[in-house]
């Protein structure tokens, strides 16, 4: 049973595609020439494992569309401010009625580009191999005593 959780899934350092693979040095235990034949370092129990792993850079998708949506806020304000004003209103209330469409344009933007930016992060994923280890935390003391 353990009561520590998995380490987090992310590489320590990153290593470039051109650099010489490094010789992974499986620690020696009682199940060891079984454990290098099927290629676990942890043996019969499992404790280590060998997996593919996919490292890309994914976009975040909400400040694209806060972008998107501040950018057209900002065009809509500067496209109220070239043309000339109607009499019948303010120009506070013709920028805000604009500022809407730009803030869904805008935003409607945000999301085309993030979308094609992710795409573009699928191409340039690298499959790399990640070794997962699971190490079992000690039992905690038992605790003596009576509690009030």
């Amino acid at each position: 049973m353990t009561h520590a959780p998995d380490e987090p899934q992310q590489p320590a350092e990153a290593v470039s595609p051109e650099a010489p693979e490094q010789p992974v040095v499986e620690p020696e235990q009682a199940g060891g020439a079984a454990a290098a034949a099927t290629g676990e370092a942890g043996g019969a129990d499992g404790t280590a494992s060998d997996d593919e792993v996919t490292v890309r850079r994914a976009p975040k998708i909400f400040a694209f569309l806060l972008m998107g949506g501040a950018l057209g806020v900002l065009a809509s304000l500067l496209l109220t401010s070239l043309f000339p004003f109607d009499p019948g209103t303010s120009p506070a209330s013709t920028y805000g009625y604009f500022s809407l469409w730009g803030l869904t344009f805008g935003a409607a933007f945000g999301a085309v580009v993030a979308i094609v930016v992710d795409r573009v992060s699928i191409r340039r994923a690298k499959t790399l191999r990640a070794e997962r280890r699971r190490v079992d935390a000690p039992e905690p003391p038992a605790v003596e005593g009576e509690l009030e």
